[in-house]
């Protein structure tokens, strides 16, 4: 009886002690602001690990009712939008519960240190010491922007950007603090939320077509999900990237959720953009009346071979040729239209305590300002951190773009416009013999293959004039755009998750250890096809290759992992912080590369990957491995000094043994003076002065992978036996391309930091410069070396930014103003010598007109300019020199008499004008043995041609009565001496207007598409320029004779390089400017709206420039000079937009 007795005791205790376990409790959760009850707000008992272990949420009525597991646990009540309610539960069995909105603010006011990420670690802003600049995207608000590199021009000191050209999808090139590399990409890094964004575009870049352009990878980023851009520019904040750094760092950040609410918002871009006007050319009659003199200048006693040329004339019977080429044809105005961008953007974000999130997604449709240009972009983006506990955050990144262009065959299509004979016709035009008149087919003209004789062709022989095969080549731009075309597309999906562990302290105020670890995968496509159809080659035959196609695809793979630990120690003392983070990352990527192409593909059809002839075909795979080891350390004393140190390794599959790591140190130091006992009487003045010395080193690989080893191709056979043999030297030795440098930063802040002042001084030193195909010794057995190091180079110069917080504040009136300033000098100072007799090459003289000269001289500048001096044009021929010692042969006479009626001599002599006689360098004319002066000659001994009248007048720099390579002088930089930008930002109210300004000063620019328009040599349409040609002895002009060099003596040499064509690429760019409204919000509220805001801008609208061609926005790349060759110039467009908030 008392076993059963304890029994039913015990029993009795077990169920008081679950009785008491499973206490249950009660509650009502409301809302003051809302004025009533909150509904499916989240309820949750927290244990001491910081873990939900019980949950439910609240009725429609605000109620809630929980069986909790221990009393000493803590009650937890959330919702979004709301500020989180903890509150420990012990005997209490039931709660009222008031959440506050997240928007209300106590009366109590905290200070709070704005931080900043630098060398991987979050350190307060006064304790930055490396140089850096931020670009907050929300200013950006509303304007039309392709990629972020168009956004960024004029705003960062020192980061110098063009337009690669106006074409869809062609991007920007940017120059951080100068040129430090000659051999592939001189970008600066990209970086998207700390990975790299690789160029995995297939195309080499050949800087000899300045017509070809390369995808735009910028294009992977949507500037609506860009949070903030920062720039980072000198080594100590560079060497964190280690061999990737050396150009210079963008770092984007992509925007994340936020506690609260969830909130949607909706932006709609519409964009109009036009071509600026460009060089003014001759209309159909008047390039008619220019050919006829070019054909007869060279020959004026035999006749005018122009009267052979069908399509110059106006012949009645030539019903085949008349209406086809009597028109006034502006080509330029055909191939251009009026372009339109579309952009709609959709984003969600929100969270609670537990997760935050933002899902976006955007769609880009764009029409060029060139016909048959478009460009189709989806992005998407999901954002989403969720916190485990207080210790443990997942976080996981994921976006997908979808890229579509279609592109003109040719980048060039500009420059085919510009050639195009302005009397032809765009469509076909045929006689009907029945009606007596001509008609329109509305097919595009396409003109027929040349005649291979001279004379005047038939009106049925289907043939166009023997003399016009350039003509019929260069063919019908508006036909090549129609029937023409490329098309390329891309994918690119990069997943990312990462872990993050705090180990030991969790709060500011504690010893931290925090561990994370990355996985970041990105898996790219590209397609690329191509299609041009016989009936745009009509002079070539079915052997010839017509019907072309292509088909390349390349597909890259990166995986990606990085872990990292960041040490905090907390300290008794709180002047004193430090942080230590070690990471090490390592990246395995694949890819394969496929190309085809063909012809003969008939039938309308075209598909690049129909069976057809086969004309090319190629396939590779690649495979590399890197692995990179950083450490960083920041210490700081009372935020008045502060010093941090990076040292990054990188190893790479590329080098040899003994070279495959190469360590990357970085060092800087901050020393606030404001904040010296000293500075004191001036801080009322001086909020902030500080210097920042710092130095580094970075390095760059820029060659590819498996040159280490022997490569194998086929040569020959033996005994029938196809044999192989190696194709490469092994570059084994081989170092890494490495950049020292060194920074002086000051920052000085006045008035509780109204205007601030950053100012930088620098230094870089790059050695072991790497070059592709360096030619080597014969005896070798190989006539080049992949990639060498051949050379040193160096850059120096200062930036300053300045920029304030609202100024001239009256009422609801302010401005704010921003500046930015830098110089940047770029001098060559070691180049091996088989690159300087590679680039230094013989000037041809047979081919000297429009050839583009490639110097590099120790001491200039890369990208130097080299070339004749212009000094105008002879005004009078040899024979009317008036210098020889036989007066007799100076008897020419003006054709008017005097006032009193004797008649002046028409010679150079008499009329103190210029001929091309030889002078001495006092400028005493030189005679033969005869009394007669030396006649100016071109290449003596060699071309041996003589200058006569109307021709161009080249400085004889040594004097030796010929024009040759020893007067070649050194005419100027590519590169901009000053590059920078300025904006004033108004507001009033909720009105804003803002302004920026960008511009460019020192360089120089060959602009070849004014040569090709004022040469006179060929059939190309010529600018109206031309008009004011040379045509009689005493005619004082700038613009030489037309001489044609398809007939016999037609030979002149008036288009070498000269800076008669090299120009002052100096600008002023009148930016963008944008008016906006938001609407207040109190009265959307009663909509559902939250915000709403409309913008109008202008981009591009003005621009102040001497330069003579349509756009002066060119760079140069590699050992090239800056040219413009007609790419399309950016466009001028206008843009409204939408931006509204749930």
């Amino acid at each position: 009886m008392k076993s059963i007795k304890y029994l039913l005791t015990l029993a009795l205790c077990f169920c008081c002690a679950v009785a008491f376990a499973q206490k249950r409790i009660t509650g009502h959760v409301w809302s003051s602001t809302d004025k009533g009850p909150v509904i499916m707000a989240n309820v949750a008992e927290i244990d001491k690990s910081n873990r939900a272990v019980s949950a439910t949420q609240t009725d429609a009525s605000g109620n809630f009712s929980l069986t909790i597991k221990n009393p000493n646990n803590t009650l937890q009540v959330s919702y979004i939008g709301y500020r989180t309610v903890r509150q420990a539960i012990g005997t209490q069995t039931n709660f009222r519960i008031e959440l506050v909105d997240n928007s209300t603010f106590s009366e109590a006011v905290k200070t709070v240190t704005r931080k900043t990420k630098s060398n991987g670690m979050v350190i307060p802003e006064r304790e930055i010491s490396v140089a850096q600049q931020s670009l907050n995207m929300d200013e950006m608000q509303g304007l039309s922007f392709e990629t972020a590199g168009e956004a960024l021009q004029g705003q960062i000191a020192g980061l110098d950007i063009v337009s690669n050209s106006g074409n869809l999808g062609s991007g920007t090139s940017m120059r951080l603090r100068g040129v430090t590399t000659i051999n592939g990409d001189q970008n600066p890094l990209i970086v998207v939320d700390g990975d790299i964004l690789e160029d995995y575009d297939t195309d080499e870049f050949d800087a000899n077509d300045m017509n070809e352009e390369k995808f735009a990878s910028l294009l992977q980023v949507n500037p609506e999900d860009i949070q903030s851009i920062n720039v980072l520019k000198d080594a100590a904040a560079t060497a964190i990237w280690g061999s990737r750094g050396s150009n210079g760092v963008i770092e984007i950040k992509t925007r994340r959720g936020a506690r609260g609410k969830t909130r949607v918002n909706f932006s709609y871009r519409f964009s109009g953009s036009w071509q600026p006007e460009g060089m003014k050319m001759l209309t159909g009659d008047e390039y008619k009346i220019f050919l006829q003199q070019a054909y007869h200048n060279p020959n004026p006693e035999a006749g005018n071979p122009a009267d052979q040329i069908v399509e110059l004339q106006d012949l009645p019977t030539y019903t085949a040729y008349r209406y086809n080429y009597n028109k006034n044809t502006d080509w330029i105005d055909e191939v251009t239209q009026f372009g339109q961008t579309h952009n709609y953007s959709v984003s969600l974000s929100g969270g609670g305590d537990k997760a935050t999130f933002r899902v976006s997604a955007s769609y880009d449709h764009e029409i060029g300002t060139v016909i048959k240009q478009t460009l189709d972009r989806f992005t998407t983006r999901l954002a989403l951190d969720y916190y485990v506990s207080d210790r443990i955050k997942f976080s996981s990144n994921f976006s997908l773009v979808y890229t579509n262009q279609n592109k003109n065959y040719d980048d060039g299509l500009m420059g085919y416009a510009y050639k195009a004979m302005p009397n032809m016709s765009v469509t076909r035009w045929e006689y009907d013999r029945e009606r007596g008149q001509y008609f329109d087919t509305g097919e595009y003209y396409l003109m027929p293959k040349a005649a291979t004789t001279t004379g005047m062709v038939s009106n049925t022989s289907n043939l166009s004039s023997y003399y016009l095969s350039d003509m019929v080549t260069n063919g019908n731009p508006v036909a090549i755009a129609e029937y023409a075309w490329r098309k390329w597309s891309t994918y690119t999906i990069t997943p990312k998750f990462s872990v993050e562990y705090k180990f030991l302290g969790k709060e500011d105020n504690e010893t931290q250890l925090n561990y994370t670890g990355e996985v970041y995968i990105n898996a790219y496509t590209e397609t690329k096809n191509s299609y041009y159809p016989h009936n745009l080659e009509t002079w070539k035959m079915w052997s010839d290759q017509i019907d072309r196609t292509s088909n390349n695809e390349y597909k890259n793979f990166t995986f990606k992992n990085k872990h990292s630990l960041l040490f905090k120690p907390a300290f008794s003392d709180e002047r004193h912080a430090l942080q230590v983070l070690a990471s090490v990352e390592s990246t395995a990527s694949t890819s394969t590369n496929q190309y085809l192409s063909s012809s003969g593909i008939s039938g309308g059809i075209t598909d690049p990957t129909a069976p057809g002839y086969l004309t090319g075909l190629g396939t590779s795979t690649g495979k590399s491995h890197t692995m990179a080891l950083t450490g960083s350390a920041h210490y700081a004393f009372n935020e008045k000094y502060s010093l941090t140190l990076t040292l990054r390794g990188d190893g790479s599959t590329k080098f040899g043994d003994g070279h495959k790591w190469g360590f990357f140190p970085g060092v800087s130091a901050r020393w606030n003076i404001s904040d010296e006992p000293f500075f004191e009487p001036l801080k009322k003045v001086v909020s902030m002065l500080a210097f920042r010395p710092g130095y580094g080193i970075t390095g760059l690989a820029n060659f590819g992978e498996g040159l280490i080893y022997n490569q194998y191709g086929t040569y020959n056979s033996y005994n029938g036996t196809t044999a192989m043999k190696p194709t490469n030297l092994r570059l084994t030795n081989i170092r890494w391309e490495k950049t020292k440098s060194w920074n002086l930063g000051f920052n000085l802040n006045l008035f509780e930091d109204l205007i601030k002042f950053d100012l930088n001084i620098y230094h870089k030193y790059t050695t072991d410069l790497i070059n592709s195909s360096v030619s080597v010794p014969s005896t070798s057995g190989y006539t080049s070396l992949s990639a060498a190091n051949v050379g040193k180079m160096e850059n120096e110069g200062w930036e300053l930014y300045v920029n304030t917080r609202e100024l001239f504040k009256v009422g609801k009136f302010s401005t704010v103003f921003r500046f930015n300033f830098a110089q940047n000098i770029n001098t060559v100072t070691e180049m091996d010598a088989s690159v300087l007799a590679a680039n230094n090459s013989d000037f041809d003289y047979s081919g000297g007109n429009e050839q583009v000269l490639k110097r590099v001289q120790i001491g200039n500048a890369l990208g130097g300019i080299y070339g004749f001096r212009y000094k105008g044009v002879y005004a009078y021929d040899y024979k009317h020199n008036g210098y020889f010692i036989d007066d007799t042969k100076n008897e020419f006479y003006m054709s008017e008499p005097n006032a009193d009626g004797t008649y002046s001599r028409n010679t150079a002599a008499a009329t103190g004008k210029t001929a091309p006689i030889v002078r001495d360098s006092k400028g005493n004319v030189v005679y033969d043995k005869n009394g007669n002066p030396l006649q100016m000659v071109y290449n003596y001994g060699g071309i041996n041609h003589k200058f006569e009248g109307g021709d161009v007048i080249y400085e004889d720099v040594n004097y030796d009565g010929q024009i040759d390579e020893l007067d070649i002088v050194y005419l100027g930089s590519s590169n901009p001496k000053v590059s920078g930008g300025f904006g004033i930002d108004f507001n009033y109210g909720r009105w804003t207007l803002k302004t920026n300004f960008n511009f460019r000063i020192g360089n120089k620019i060959i602009n070849l598409a004014r040569m090709y328009a004022e040469d006179m040599r060929t059939n190309k349409n010529q600018s109206a320029a031309v008009n004011h040609r040379w045509r009689t002895n005493g005619q004082e002009t700038e613009i030489p004779r037309a001489l044609s060099t398809k007939v016999s003596g037609g030979a002149n040499y008036n288009a070498l390089i000269s800076d008669r064509y090299v120009e002052k690429g100096d600008y002023l760019r009148f930016q963008y400017f944008q008016i906006g409204y938001s609407f207040p919000s109190e009265k959307l509220k009663r909509y559902g709206i939250s915000s709403l805001r409309l913008n109008a801008s202008g981009n591009n609208l003005i621009f102040w420039t001497k330069y003579k061609g349509t756009d002066p926005d060119h760079s140069q790349y590699g050992f090239n000079p800056c040219t413009d060759s007609s790419q399309t110039p950016r466009s001028r467009s206008f843009t409204l937009s939408l931006n509204i908030g749930f």
